[in-house]
């Protein structure tokens, strides 16, 4: 295993409250870590610390190569991220757009995400036009348009119905099986972890550390039939099972 990112003995306060306590954790290079753990147990600002949006007050942290260029992070208030005066295609379009790219160049790589993502919204229309599933698929599209080799995901599709949740994972992985990029994601919800994630870090309550790394082994891609499937529902048991100590201590 190629290790693309290292925490050791992470700390983190707020106002008193300690968040992290010797936080401990290895994330796969090439590979979907899932972050699953309670409510209030700082699974977003890990993701904040990690890129630097907010600082640690101790520890260690190591990402493999970093180049900021080659990272995108989807923030859950997507929305917000979306710029309302932009079209949909001059939204998708705007990191390539600042990197000096052509007209052809950028067209080619929206074509690329659109073969994935298999849109129906219009590009000339506006992002206050969308359904909130559409606008989360034109967040996802701006933030892979770059081919990001580090990709950060923070609750992706708490706002989606379900149709639309299943659509966007299968794209995550389709996208993820052509690129290869590392991706840590963070959800609430334990299908989704055992989905998409080959590891899953189950968290404790704060102050929060790694209770257990679950291994995830059924192969790429897995359609929703893996829902039904043997291993889906015995990572679930472990799952819920450490996850269950958890709230009791």
């Amino acid at each position: 295993m190629n290790t693309a990112i290292t925490i050791q003995n992470l700390k983190k306060q707020f106002g008193g409250v300690e968040i992290f306590q010797n936080f401990h954790a290895k994330i796969e290079e090439g590979e979907i870590t899932t972050v699953f753990g309670p409510n209030g147990s700082g699974k977003s600002t890990l993701l904040n610390i990690l890129s630097g949006i907010i600082p640690k007050d101790s520890g260690n942290i190591h990402i493999k190569n970093f180049d900021l260029s080659k990272f995108s992070y989807i923030f859950q208030n997507y929305r917000d991220s979306l710029l309302p005066w932009r079209t949909n295609f001059e939204n998708v379009a705007l990191p390539l757009q600042l990197r000096g790219r052509t007209k052809d160049e950028i067209n080619k790589e929206i074509n690329e995400l659109q073969k994935i993502f298999r849109i129906s919204f219009g590009w000339n229309s506006y992002p206050y036009e969308l359904s909130g599933g559409q606008q989360q698929i034109l967040a996802f599209m701006r933030a892979l348009i770059t081919r990001p080799e580090i990709l950060f995901i923070d609750e992706p599709f708490s706002a989606l119905d379900y149709e639309n949740n299943l659509m966007l994972r299968n794209s995550l992985q389709k996208y993820h099986q052509k690129y290869r990029p590392t991706i840590i994601l963070i959800t609430h919800n334990i299908e989704e972890a055992i989905h998409l994630g080959k590891n899953i870090l189950v968290l404790s309550k704060k102050p929060t550390t790694v209770i257990k790394t679950i291994d995830n082994t059924t192969t790429y891609p897995r359609t929703a039939d893996f829902l039904k499937m043997r291993d889906f529902h015995l990572t679930k048991e472990k799952i819920l099972s450490i996850f269950q100590k958890t709230l009791a201590i």
